[in-house]
């Protein structure tokens, strides 16, 4: 009779194990009344004082919880943020930084190059066609050498990667702050929400 115990709780938890082994787990946008959401890509669009920056989730990435950042400046003025200061926030409130440069080759591996969802250039242009005309990030000599520019009319794209949280949570906010307004020295947050979905 033990042994019958055992085995059957010994059963139990292989079960257990193999099932969470296989389970999908992806990162979906939620509904947002501020936002718009591209549902082919799953990316988060905000527009705010004639900035709009993007989200996507990397599901693809399986290492760490991954995104790709657009931000598109529609003014007539420099705008620029840092990208070191962008960070997640989790259903606990927990605040987590993104993985530093440097340790990223020990989580992905060295030869790892990040892509957008395939869907998701074609997306943003049916819904925007004036962002196909917006060429990237041209370098602007700065003191402040973390600090990224983007020019009138210009994007710049990156990518955030951090630990897993995706693990533990259900709710996942990214945080990119503080884009400052050279012209008019105003600063705009952008909080980009989603959901974890598990199957």
């Amino acid at each position: 009779m033990r042994k019958y115990l055992q085995w059957i709780i010994i059963s139990a938890l292989l079960a257990n194990l193999s099932c969470s082994a296989f389970q999908t787990v992806r990162i979906v946008p939620v509904f947002d009344p501020e936002a718009t959401i591209l549902p082919a890509s799953g990316a988060v669009v905000h527009v705010k004082n004639g900035i709009t920056a993007m989200a996507v989730p990397l599901n693809e990435v399986k290492e760490v919880d991954a995104f790709g950042v657009i931000i598109f400046n529609s003014t007539d003025h420099f705008i620029s943020f840092k990208q070191k200061d962008c960070w997640m926030l989790d259903q606990s409130g927990n605040q987590t930084k993104t993985i530093h440069k440097s340790l990223l080759a020990s989580y992905l591996g060295k030869n790892f190059k990040p892509r957008l969802p395939p869907e998701f250039p074609a997306e943003v242009f049916r819904w925007n066609r004036a962002f196909r005309a917006m060429g990237d990030i041209a370098p602007l000599p700065r003191e402040d050498i973390e600090r990224t520019t983007v020019m009138p009319k210009r994007r710049t794209q990156f990518f955030l990667y951090f630990p897993k949280r995706s693990i533990k949570s259900s709710n996942l906010r990214i945080i990119v702050p503080k884009v400052y307004s050279e012209y008019a020295d105003t600063e705009t947050t952008f909080v980009f929400k989603f959901e974890v979905q598990r199957g």
